[in-house]
């Protein structure tokens, strides 16, 4: 019962320590993962906003350019296009709905798409939208007094207003500290405030000098043109100064917006506003070239890239996801086109190793401790159980002859014995009740030596069957008394084994006594005591014809202490002493012990002692 409720304890224990450790170990594993992720993030937005910046770089210089540049038509005038490849055309639409354009474009299907776009009632709807939404974000700017507009843009000669921007929140981790510094998609914020040129700089346009001559270089210029906030004010050529935005009271020019003509081609254009007309300028932009500048800008050259870059666009659709992957989709007015980043794995240490690792290290060393911490109770336990056994048989050892010698003794002084005969017999039971006080005396004592190892062996080489004929002599009357034939068995010439005599004495005088107990009830009421050679060595045995023993305690029935019945309903006497000193003292001797059920029924101890030449 106490083993059980150790097992029960150390289970709850284990548990106790194995639950809060795997959620430990899991948090980790998690924080791990976690914190890999956050890399690849990382470098995905990393490339994503190397990405942002080119285009960003690239809408910045293309909103810089002046209104002018979009109507040149004449050979004087003719610009030239952006030298990225990816764009196509350069083109304006007049208000009439005329398309034309400033120079010869890279892709003459370009402008065709361009004006079959813009044609269209898709085209128009959604251009008609971008109209209605700028109208509306002028008005609002034009109802806004000169005196609350930004300063700092009216030094420039533009009234611009900008809506204050909440202060961001703290960045909660390193993850959104370091995107927070990824600034590619940002910088074009400041795109979607609405730039216009109030009444107020209307009159100093009025007062700046006559138009030159169409001789005058492009360079001596006198009109300024609307820019976008936070870039300096274009010049435009007298010229090339369109009638209508002379005489005008608000020009307003909005930001580049996107709008896919198809899979392949891509239109950036601005609405420019005035009080008389309206018109649309912009680009015709190459997807895939697009795509392939960008790849090229973020990933260099390199051989090895650190990641894999895909687009996609709205008609095309997206490309399949890549579980690993990150997707991005650029900000406007490249709004319609969506990059895919697959990253190859990163080197940065082996932390979930050594998580596990550390993990395997923890369970195996709990493991062990536990064990440790078992088989020590266990032990702790068992030799208590055999103390208190052994307590419990010596008590019951002692008493039953020390009643019976006081009783005897009693009635012989008090001269209560009816005969001569009854006064021999009660002297008989006296001296063998002695006698058995002193084997137990001398087995305590000699197991209590040989634990301590101060028992020290006198062997000597010889025969062995002289000495068990002598042994058996002696032991052959205590044999008769208790009702049994003490029989023995000695091959004749038997090699010289080395042995005690005391202690082989000790040995037979056990197995004897161990015998006559067990098989009290037996039938065949002998027992035999063999002495036979055995390869190069003897083999001695003592058999009884009793019951045997239960399998369960074959095992340990040479353990200290240890007995087959319960000590307080057991029905033979003894202290569980006897086949535990016979096992030491014939492995003193260099011999080996075992017990078995004989075949026939009894139980039989056979003690092998090696042949030693003399």
């Amino acid at each position: 019962m106490n083993t059980r409720r150790l097992r029960l304890v150390l289970v709850l224990l284990a548990l106790a320590v194995l639950v809060p450790a795997g959620l430990l170990v899991d948090r980790a594993l998690r924080g791990v993962a976690a914190e890999q992720d956050a890399r690849q993030r990382a470098v995905a937005e990393r490339l994503f906003d190397e990405m942002e910046r080119a285009l960003s770089n690239f809408v910045a210089r293309e909103e810089a350019r002046s209104i002018e540049s979009f109507r040149a038509t004449d050979a004087a005038h003719i610009v030239d296009l952006p030298p990225e490849g990816y764009v196509l055309a350069v083109f304006q639409i007049e208000a009439d709905g005329s398309l034309t354009t400033p120079t010869p474009p890279r892709d003459r299907e370009a402008l065709q798409v361009a004006a079959k776009w813009f044609a269209s009632p898709d085209g128009a709807a959604k251009d008609e939208r971008a109209q209605g939404n700028a109208r509306e974000e002028e008005r609002k700017i034009r109802d806004v007094p000169l005196d609350e507009m930004d300063t700092t843009s009216n030094k420039r000669g533009l009234g611009s207003v900008i809506k204050d921007e909440p202060a961001p929140a703290p960045s909660k981790n390193a993850y959104d500290a370091l995107q927070s510094l990824n600034r590619g998609a940002e910088e074009r914020s400041s795109r979607q405030r609405k730039v216009v040129a109030q009444r107020a700089e209307a009159d100093a346009y009025a007062s700046a000098p006559a138009p030159p001559s169409p001789a005058q270089p492009l360079d001596a210029q006198v009109m300024r043109e609307p820019a976008a906030a936070g870039t300096a004010p274009a010049l435009v050529a007298p010229s090339e100064r369109p009638s209508g935005f002379w005489d005008f009271t608000t020009v307003a020019v909005d930001p580049l917006v996107g709008r896919l003509a198809d899979a392949r081609h891509l239109l950036l254009y601005r609405s420019v506003f005035a009080d008389t007309e309206a018109l649309r300028q912009g680009l015709v932009l190459d997807v895939d070239n697009l795509a392939f500048h960008l790849r090229h800008h973020a990933l260099g050259t390199s051989r090895n890239p650190v990641a894999t870059l895909s687009f996609s666009n709205d008609l095309t659709g997206a490309a399949a996801a890549d579980p690993d992957g990150y997707r991005h989709r650029f900000a406007e007015p490249f709004d319609a086109i969506t990059a895919s980043a697959s990253l190859a794995p990163l080197d940065g240490g082996s932390g979930a190793g050594v998580i596990y690792g550390l993990a395997a290290l923890l369970a195996l060393t709990g493991g062990v401790g536990l064990l440790a911490v078992h088989r020590m109770v266990t032990v702790a336990l068992g030799f208590a159980e055999r103390r208190s056994n052994f307590v419990a048989a010596v008590s019951h050892e002692l008493k039953t002859p020390l009643t019976a010698i006081r009783m005897y003794g009693e009635m012989l002084r008090d001269d209560l014995v009816p005969s001569e005969n009854k006064r021999r017999e009660y002297y008989r039971t006296i001296t063998a009740e002695s006698e058995r006080l002193s084997r137990l005396i001398d087995n305590v004592l000699e197991f209590s030596r040989l634990e301590k190892g101060t028992r020290e062996m006198r062997l000597s080489i010889g025969a062995l069957g002289p000495v068990v004929e002598e042994v058996a002599e002696l032991l052959r009357p205590h044999a008769e008394r208790a009702g049994f034939t003490l029989r023995t068995e000695i091959d004749a010439d038997l090699p010289p084994v080395r042995f005690e005599r005391d202690a082989l004495l000790q040995v037979l005088v056990n197995l004897v006594d161990n015998a006559l107990k067990y098989a009290t009830r037996a039938t065949q009421r002998e027992i035999a005591i063999a002495c036979r050679r055995h390869g190069d060595g003897v083999v001695l045995s003592v058999r009884d014809h009793g019951p045997g023993v239960a399998s369960r305690h074959l095992a340990r029935i040479f353990e200290p202490f240890h007995r087959g019945e319960d000590e307080l309903v057991r029905e033979t006497h003894g202290t569980g002493l006897g086949l535990a000193l016979v096992k030491s003292l014939v492995e003193r001797m260099g011999g080996a012990v075992a017990g078995r059920d004989a075949p026939g029924g009894g139980f039989e101890v056979r003690v092998a002692l090696p042949r030693v030449s003399s």
